[in-house]
């Protein structure tokens, strides 16, 4: 979207681009940018701690059951060693009875031998009584046995024979009986032993699926414990990351001390500036005339050359009066912004109170000439060891941007007679004054990390109506470019004794980490490129 602008054609524009910025929802004073990062990694730790202790307790389950497996295994060989005891024993048992078959069917021929050893011994005695019974038994009929007595010979040996043939009988099936015990003793042994081998197959043959899931939780545990080590990894660096200075997003401690605010000149006659590169902050203000005037604040680094700095105005008390009692470094000042100076909570450093502190540089022309160094002024307040509210909050590596983030290039101010050019140029946003690269004392071409056009009205200073002076009360309208983007975005500053905040889409705007230009212009007077 394009804003009409007052702003008159320059000789030679730069190609621009913006930074950026990333959402995290309002963040409270004390929390770190990487605690969402840190809790999350905390939470993962326990997790897999959790997913070990339950590893290991499933281990000792599958443990207990290779233990019962063995247990059923050695039970399975022992009834496999009873039937094998057994099945030994039984074959025994049946030969035994073969051979008592044997001989009770031997036993049935005792009749017709009994008859025949009676006709050998006839034959050998010559007995003729025994020779008569033999011949009537082998060849008389009963009804021609009429002696009493041969016949009842003859009968008592008939039934002997019976007898005996009959009791050789019923042992004969008592003993095949008891071939057919032991044989189906033998198959059922037989069987019981094949039931308890292919139980024992079947047991030995779990074992290996039981010992694979071990070794598959075991692989579990080995995976959670290297995710721990990883996220132990991650913390200590999101909590090496998490040490940034507040004023920058820069890595490194905070420097405990107050911000330090320097009024500079930003006239072409007071070109080129030193220390403006070094300054966290940089606001430009409109002044008198359609030019504008910078006021550094330095609150992580120092620089041991400011300037030129110039005088004051009735619109930096509110300004900075949000960063705790800041030093505020200015040349001098009319009656009515000494008095607003007075009454208002920032500690002055300006020259008439350090002037030792200042000096000028005779190569210059006055009033462009007078400079003054940070650590000279901080000295005199070594006792403030506080960091004060910070202007911005910043996106960490990685962060992504803000989901309203829009791809820019670049972006032009028209303060009057003071046209800003910023272009991207990779790593900041390239300055441009008046249609010529704006470089510091050093020769280093100013391209902040991030610019932000905060949207303000101008009102007229009660020092001197001619002078006006910046309303940064109250809210209203603020583009912010960082990485190569801008977030439209909206200021609030409810409350004169804190820093705007700056919101998109109800989420406060992270700016990259680095130094932030900011142009205090009124609606209307920019524009934006893409």
């Amino acid at each position: 979207m394009t804003v009409p602008t007052r702003r008159r054609p320059l000789a030679a524009a730069v190609a621009v681009g913006i930074l950026g910025v990333l959402t995290a929802g309002i963040v409270p004073a004390l929390a770190g940018p990487y605690d969402e990062e840190i809790a999350a990694a905390r939470s993962g730790i326990a997790d897999q701690r959790a997913t070990i202790a339950d590893g290991h307790s499933r281990i000792a389950d599958l443990e207990a059951r290779l233990v019962d497996l063995d247990q059923q295994i050695g039970q399975a060989e022992g009834r496999i060693g009873m039937e094998d005891q057994e099945l030994a024993v039984l074959p025994v048992r049946i030969e035994l009875l073969a051979d008592r078959f044997i001989e009770v069917l031997a036993s049935k021929d005792e009749p017709t031998i009994l008859q025949q050893t009676m006709a050998v011994d006839a034959y050998v005695r010559n007995d003729e009584r025994i020779n008569d019974v033999l011949t009537q038994s082998a060849q008389l009929t009963e009804d021609r046995l009429t002696n009493v007595r041969d016949r009842m010979l003859y009968d008592s040996v008939i039934e002997e024979a019976q007898r005996r043939i009959e009791l050789v009988r019923a042992e004969l099936r008592l003993t095949a009986e008891a071939v057919v015990g032991l044989r189906s003793l033998v198959d059922a042994a037989e069987g019981r032993r094949q039931a308890e081998l292919n139980s024992r197959t079947d047991i030995e043959g779990a074992k290996p699926a039981v010992r694979a899931e071990i070794e598959e939780v075991r692989r579990l545990i080995a995976d959670a414990e290297a995710g721990i080590v990883e996220l132990e990894a991650e913390i200590l660096r999101f909590e090496r990351m998490a040490v940034t200075r507040a004023w920058t997003g820069v890595q490194g401690e905070d420097v405990r001390r107050p911000a330090l605010a320097v009024k500079i000149d930003n006239v072409t006659r007071a070109f080129p500036q030193a220390g403006v590169n070094q300054a966290d902050v940089v606001y430009e203000e409109l002044v008198e005339g359609g030019v504008t005037r910078l006021v550094a604040v330095f609150q992580s680094t120092s620089a041991a050359t400011v300037g030129p700095v110039r005088s004051a105005r009735t619109s930096d008390p509110p300004l900075l009066e949000g960063f705790d009692r800041p030093l505020f470094a200015y040349s001098g000042a009319n009656r009515g912004t000494r008095n607003a100076l007075r009454a208002s909570p920032l500690t002055d450093a300006g020259y008439s109170r350090h002037e030792s502190d200042y000096w000028r540089d005779q190569s210059r022309r006055p009033p462009h000439n007078l400079y003054t160094g940070t650590d000279r002024l901080w000295a005199h307040h070594a006792d403030r060891t506080t960091v004060p509210p910070a202007p911005f909050v910043h996106r960490y590596p990685g962060q992504d941007l803000h989901p309203e983030a829009e791809v820019a290039t670049g972006v032009s101010i028209d303060f009057g007679l003071t046209e800003v050019d910023y272009d991207w140029n990779g790593t900041g946003w390239a300055r441009t004054h008046n249609g010529t690269a704006h470089v510091d004392a050093e020769g280093v071409r100013i391209a902040p990390a991030n610019v932000v056009i905060q949207f303000i009205r101008y009102g007229r200073s009660a020092a001197d109506l001619r002078s006006p002076e910046a309303i940064t009360e109250g809210s209203g309208d603020a583009w912010l470019f960082t990485d190569g983007h801008v977030v439209r975005a909206q200021w609030h500053r409810p409350d004169a004794g804190r820093p705007a905040t700056f919101t998109a889409d109800g989420s406060e705007v992270r700016l990259s980490a680095g130094t932030t230009w900011v142009a205090l212009a009124k609606e209307g007077t920019a524009e934006i490129r893409d």
